[in-house]
């Protein structure tokens, strides 16, 4: 064996070294990696910011599989119900704001509403679609958090349903194949928009009272699901 052949062989077996040490480093990374926590921060929700959520969102999806009706008496009732409660107590400025009661659909386009669905028991907001990797991955944990602990908690699983890259026919098909028993929501954009997120998955906690208590951006773990929920049932 020459010179040559032998740093060949050096040169390959270094890199497969290098290979086999990052990814061993990258599993520990990631199975100890906790999730993002953040403040939800919350924009007004009025007419205005409703007509420009659902212009976003047709222009994520100009062919959209299901049309999405105006209608300005559903407008009109929402803003009615008073979509964002004003602050006056001094001891309030610590708590969270209200989330306003946005209207919710069921995939067979059943039409329902965050406070509807809530029923006066905290909730949890789980933004999600089938095609992502760390939505599948919370997701049965959640599923399982559901039943244990749906009598005592709303928990909105809410499809980002764009009409491309996200359908009623791959939703469909993902909770079939999944399988995902608990019920599935979508919106008209707005909770992406009043939340100012792109991130999937998100999940925003809220209390009793409809108050944004804390939320994470990307995939929860099962023992962050299991601390916030300990914090909502206090």
């Amino acid at each position: 064996m020459d010179k040559k052949q032998r740093n060949l062989i050096v040169t390959i077996v270094s890199f497969i070294v290098i290979i086999v040490v990052a990814m061993i480093a990258y599993n520990r990374l990631k199975g100890s990696a906790e999730p993002v926590s953040f403040t939800p921060t919350m924009a007004e929700y009025t007419v205005e910011t409703k007509k420009v959520a659902e212009a976003e969102q047709k222009a994520m999806a100009p062919a959209p599989v299901v049309e999405v009706v105006e209608s300005d008496a559903i407008v009109d009732r929402v803003i009615a119900d008073e979509v964002v409660e004003e602050v006056e107590a001094d001891e309030d400025d610590l708590l969270g704001p209200v989330m306003p009661d946005i209207p919710l659909f069921l995939l067979d386009d059943t039409e329902t509403s965050f406070d509807e669905v809530r029923a006066g028991r905290p909730a949890i907001v789980n933004y999600f679609a089938s095609w992502c990797p760390p939505c599948k991955a919370e997701l049965p944990y959640f599923e399982e958090a559901w039943r244990q602990y749906g009598d005592e908690i709303a928990f909105i699983f809410l499809d980002a349903l764009d009409g491309q890259r996200e359908t009623k026919a791959t939703i469909g098909k993902f909770i079939k194949e999944f399988p995902f028993e608990a019920p599935v929501y979508w919106d008209e954009g707005i909770f992406a928009f009043i939340f100012n997120t792109t991130s999937l998955p998100t999940t925003v906690f809220f209390d009793k009272d409809g108050r944004i208590v804390t939320g994470y951006l990307g995939m929860v773990s099962e023992q962050a699901l299991e601390g916030a929920i300990a914090l909502l049932l206090k």
